[in-house]
């Protein structure tokens, strides 16, 4: 039974500022003053449980737990996790139909390992990076040859637990169409388990995207995921992480951010490409690394579509090549 011993809990601005400033340390998230009581609202109800009287008692608990399991807990209390399977439509159809074939066809025409590497950064309970593995697994119809890797991972390692397991239901799978339902997920009652074979595709793991070490481990990724996961950094974080993104594509990977978002002011190395269904970001073939401009190897789009002939007209030669393969299209 929980306390009411934070019934009407207050916070001073001290405690708020104190707070925030290590969730920005720590985490690279940041709440402006305006947030105060969205802060206070959230910590009452878990201060509660741990019978704790003030937030600076709790402060000094969170800050001292070497264990790191209240920290993981106070990133899920902090952040949105709301996510479902084949979340906004356009980009993921821009992904399967589009990008994914030009990626594709460039592995088959390098003639080297067939290898496809992404990277779902911020992935929360495991629905985005499971509905890319399930679009990757739809558009080769065969996995024999190719060596498939999506990287997952999130800051709490409690939303990480449950993105393991891969069980669902509810809300989170409204968007899944009936045939996708049956060939990818097992039913048991009412809930859908994400079958083995998807699971395989995925590794997750436990990242902190504000330590600049840990993106640079990661590299030579196809196309990178990072949608609505940025909106909670401050701008100097953002850039920071975007830096470390450019690095870890492979020239001319693409980056994917919320469609409501944007690069402007936070980084000028990508390129803007215009898909038919999306916006997406581009690492030019001519850059490596971050302190790349777009004035190196810079290739207009109208030169692009003309090389590509398949992002104009959707007739590229990775649609030759996979012509056998039927288009997935996503429910709505």
């Amino acid at each position: 039974m929980i306390s009411d011993v934070n019934k009407g809990l207050t916070m001073t601005q001290e405690e708020f500022v104190m707070i925030r400033d290590f969730i920005h340390e720590k985490a690279g998230i940041f709440f402006a003053e305006n947030k105060m009581y969205l802060v206070q609202n959230r910590l009452e109800k878990r201060m509660a449980e741990l019978e704790m009287k003030s937030v600076r008692d709790y402060f000094y608990h969170v800050k001292y737990d070497v264990s790191q399991k209240e920290f993981n807990r106070l990133m899920v209390l902090m952040t949105t996790n709301e996510t479902s399977f084949f979340r906004n439509e356009p980009q993921l159809i821009c992904f399967s139909n589009e990008v994914l074939p030009l990626i594709i066809e460039q592995k088959i025409q390098s003639k080297g390992a067939k290898r496809l590497k992404f990277w779902s950064a911020g992935c929360s309970t495991g629905e985005e990076p499971y509905t890319l593995a399930m679009l990757i697994m739809e558009r080769l119809g065969s996995l024999a040859g190719w060596n498939i890797e999506i990287i997952a991972n999130d800051i709490s390692e409690d939303v990480l637990q449950k993105a393991r397991k891969g069980v669902y239901s509810g809300l989170t799978l409204r968007n899944v169409k009936p045939d996708i339902l049956s060939r990818y997920y097992n039913k048991s009652g009412g809930d859908y388990a994400v079958k083995p074979e998807v699971k395989a595709l995925v590794k997750f793991s436990q990242i902190n995207l504000n330590v600049s070490r840990n993106l640079s481990l990661m590299s030579n990724m196809d196309a990178i995921f990072c949608r609505n996961v940025m909106i909670y950094f401050s701008e100097e974080v953002k850039k920071q992480i975007v830096r470390g993104f450019f690095n870890a594509l492979t020239p001319g990977g693409y980056f994917y951010i919320g469609h409501s978002e944007t690069l402007h002011g936070i980084s000028k190395a990508f390129k803007l490409v215009y898909f038919k269904n999306a916006l997406v970001y581009q690492k030019e073939a001519g850059q490596v690394g971050a302190t790349a401009t777009r004035g190196t190897a810079t290739t207009t789009l109208s030169k692009a579509r003309t090389e590509v002939p398949g992002v104009a007209n959707g007739a590229s030669r990775a649609m030759d090549l996979l012509s056998k393969i039927k288009p997935m299209t996503v429910k709505k």
